[in-house]
């Protein structure tokens, strides 16, 4: 899978910044410290509501008209103004012909992408799904066999590595950007030959671990076949005694997995154990 370009959006360390510089400001404005951590809260906002995304985006109107296929200009690079970060990031990144913009900023409350397009001399802010997770960076990457690049977004990992990647694809039909899938993962990654997406999520004790093969229906991925084990309850834990499940997708075009079976796991059951061992390289 090829990457093209990560970014950091680096949030935490914007907002925990912008605290720490901003603390200095409010240490003496008075003695009810309630009233300047609101104030702090509030603050966040101030540079982007004074930001023209148009006027930015109108600004580099001159320099796109020449852009390469690799090539992307930052009008705003992780920006920290007494808020949190920010990135504008103008290209081709989807497609050789269409020169594209990305606008992505939040704060400790909120996260917000907003797509746009260039054509015909004007900018056209693009509809998109909405976006419901946090921000660490982002990558322009290929899912699809098709000419078109998809954009991946990845949020914050937690102690077990685990993190939220959304993956969003231009729909040129509708002119817009669609979600085509939020998955809190491990791993995800594209199988190339078979145009396929594989999804692997591990590392908790409380949660079940699972492996998902997912395919393309138009620009949203659905999963084909799924399997998971899970402890049979806490106190099991330590002696190994698992379930195994295993669904597929009778539909092949909608989002529906149904089970086909569940089956207590033993490695010693060499089908069951190659079920989960060798889970994506089964057709």
């Amino acid at each position: 899978m090829k990457k093209i370009i990560i970014k950091s959006i680096l949030l935490i360390f914007g907002i925990l910044l912008f605290y720490a510089c901003s603390s200095k400001n409010f240490q003496n404005k008075g003695d009810n410290p309630r009233e300047s951590i609101e104030e702090i809260i509030t603050k966040p906002n101030a540079f982007h509501l004074k930001l023209n995304i148009d006027s930015l985006l109108n600004s580099y109107k001159t320099k796109i008209s020449n852009l390469d296929k690799d090539e992307h200009i930052f009008p705003l690079d992780s920006v920290i103004e007494s808020d949190s970060s920010r990135v504008v990031v103008i290209g081709k990144f989807i497609n050789k012909k269409d020169v594209f913009a990305i606008d992505i900023y939040g704060n400790w409350q909120t996260q917000n992408i907003y797509f746009y397009k260039f054509g015909n001399g004007v900018w056209e802010k693009l509809k998109s799904d909405d976006y419901n997770w946090d921000i660490v960076n982002f990558s322009f990457e290929n899912f699809n066999n098709d000419e078109d690049t998809e954009i991946l977004f990845l949020g914050h990992s937690n102690m077990n590595g685990n993190r939220e990647n959304t993956i969003y694809k231009y729909d040129e039909s509708e002119n817009k950007f669609v979600k085509s899938i939020g998955l809190f993962a491990t791993e995800l990654s594209y199988d190339q030959i078979n145009n396929l997406v594989h999804y692997q999520y591990s590392g908790s004790w409380y949660m079940n671990s699972t492996q998902t093969e997912y395919k393309w229906s138009k620009c949203k991925l659905i999963p084909l076949k799924s399997v998971e084990k899970q402890y049979k309850n806490t106190s099991e834990m330590n002696n190994g005694k698992e379930w195994i499940r295993y669904y597929e997708n009778p539909t092949l075009y909608k989002d529906t997995l149904v089970l086909k079976y569940k089956k207590t796991y033993n490695e010693k059951n060499k089908k069951l154990y190659d079920l989960w061992e060798n889970f994506f390289d089964k057709k």
